[in-house]
């Protein structure tokens, strides 16, 4: 029979077994574990400093980039467009950045900026269509969607513009602008900016869309009527637009893509000229540059998403 003595002894000593076996394991576990997590920890410390390394010479690269936007424009494309007319038409609420940023290169490549004309954001609003369609004359339906309407209005004043303008000396181009767009504009549709007020003499007259994915409203229907009057032989309006394609990160809709919508199209895709990425400075010299190239008859896709033919026009394109 075990009596109580022998009972409190063997309780001692499987406490005594267990307090050796703790102290043992931890003895055996806590160095590679400790020298694990040090080794960790010193891998991440290294990684942190490369990573900061890597971005001094990011913010370093964006620095010059930020000097590109500024100077580069007139570095690259000086007399590129001379004699030729531009009106730019920003299809509606584009980032002031790049609407300045195009006008800025058009400026530099010698080209005539006859004036940009933006389109109110009112009028791919299908809540302000019957506004719309009160300023065109017509009556919304499933058949006359105003915007659509609005657009080809545009399209119809564009010959008005090339015979105003090309191969005519000293033209009053207020005058002549605010004669096509001067209804639209008091309607509250289109703005006028950036006016010429110089006399203008001009040997053709190009016509430059901006546009972009983050709009609210799709331009899609609108822009369709504008780009009709695109004639890659020169004869009447060389058309190029130009789209931002990057999508802002909390735009979980995005409007299609109304470059890749031209790129896909087998009669579009030969008739107009597109640039993808028109926020970036390599956009902006692309529709220079492709604008100079339409003037002979050339049409191309230029930027870096699908579609596209190459970054910029080839030399002598």
């Amino acid at each position: 029979m075990i009596s109580l003595r022998q009972h409190i002894f063997s309780l001692v000593a499987v406490f005594v077994a267990l307090a050796v076996g703790i102290a043992a394991g931890s003895t055996v576990v806590r160095g590679p574990l400790l020298d694990s997590t040090r080794a960790r920890l010193e891998a991440a410390e290294e990684n942190i400093e490369i990573e900061r390394a890597e971005n001094d010479e990011l913010a370093a690269e964006l620095a010059q980039l930020d000097d590109w936007v500024v100077d580069g424009p007139a570095q690259l494309l000086g007399g590129r467009l001379a004699d030729s007319g531009v009106l730019v038409v920003v299809a509606g609420d584009v980032d002031d950045d790049v609407v300045d940023g195009v006008l800025r290169s058009v400026r530099a490549s010698a080209g005539t900026l006859l004036a940009e004309l933006r389109i109110d954001p009112l009028v791919m609003d299908p809540e302000q269509f019957a506004r719309v369609a009160e300023v065109m004359g017509v009556v919304a339906s499933e058949d006359t969607v105003p915007m659509e309407v609005f657009g080809r209005r545009i399209a119809e004043l564009a010959p008005t513009i090339v015979e105003a303008f090309a191969g005519r000396a000293a033209v009053n181009a207020p005058a002549v602008l605010r004669e096509a767009f001067g209804d639209l504009e008091d309607a509250g549709l289109v703005d006028l900016l950036e006016v010429n007020a110089a006399e203008v003499t001009v040997e053709t007259v190009e016509l430059l869309v901006l546009t972009d994915r983050n709009l609210v409203h799709d331009p899609a229907p609108m822009l369709d009527g504008v780009i009709t009057v695109s004639d890659p032989a020169g004869s009447a309006l060389p058309v190029l637009v130009a789209e931002v394609g990057r999508v802002g990160q909390d735009n979980d809709a995005p409007v299609p893509s109304f470059v890749g919508a031209i790129r896909d199209s087998g009669r579009l895709r030969d008739e107009v000229s597109t640039v993808d990425n028109a926020e970036t400075i390599l956009g902006w010299v692309a529709s220079v540059l492709g604008l100079e190239a339409g003037r002979d008859g050339s049409v191309g896709h230029y930027g870096y998403r699908e579609g596209a033919d190459g970054a910029i026009p080839a030399r002598g394109a």
